[in-house]
């Protein structure tokens, strides 16, 4: 599993690129399957990208390919992809970090200014605005964190 940064793609997304994969009998022409969706490929390769750091998919000679894991993530039910999911986040560098601040701060609420100025260090303000959004979009979906938008104040899920 590659090591980049948080998918910046919705769960959605990535679970309808598993379904259509599955429906393809777990393999597809990546030009064909853009073409089928009507999306650009400039619009399907952060989907892509996320299924592949997250060890949904593989990709070579143009192809696309369901990784075994993939085809688990989609058998499972809705608490079990989360649970799978929440182990995969939990190998990725940025959302390592984020879980560690968290921790450091004895698991009290975070302000999203704190995390953005650390997600600042390695990416441009937008950058890392966009990556805030999906270290919280993703981590919700998990069960691993919870965001209180009012507040602005992210913390580790309760369970």
């Amino acid at each position: 599993m590659d090591d980049g940064p948080i998918p910046r793609v919705g769960v959605g997304m990535v679970l309808g690129l598993l379904e259509l994969l599955d429906d393809a009998k777990g393999r597809a022409d990546i030009f064909k399957l853009a073409g089928e969706l009507a999306m650009e490929l400039d619009d399907i390769g952060p989907v892509i990208e996320a299924a592949k750091l997250l060890g949904l998919v593989e990709t070579g000679r143009g192809d696309i390919i369901l990784t075994p894991f993939g085809a688990k993530l989609l058998e499972a039910d809705t608490n079990l992809r989360k649970n799978l999911l929440a182990e995969r986040l939990k190998e990725i560098k940025t959302f390592r970090e984020v879980l560690k601040l968290l921790k450091s701060k004895r698991n009290r609420p975070v302000h999203r200014r704190q995390v953005v100025e650390i997600l600042k260090k390695d990416m441009s303000d937008e950058e890392a605005e966009g990556m805030f959004q999906a270290i919280v979009d993703w981590g919700r979906f998990a069960e691993l964190l919870d965001y209180d938008g009012h507040e602005e104040l992210l913390f580790i899920s309760a369970g």
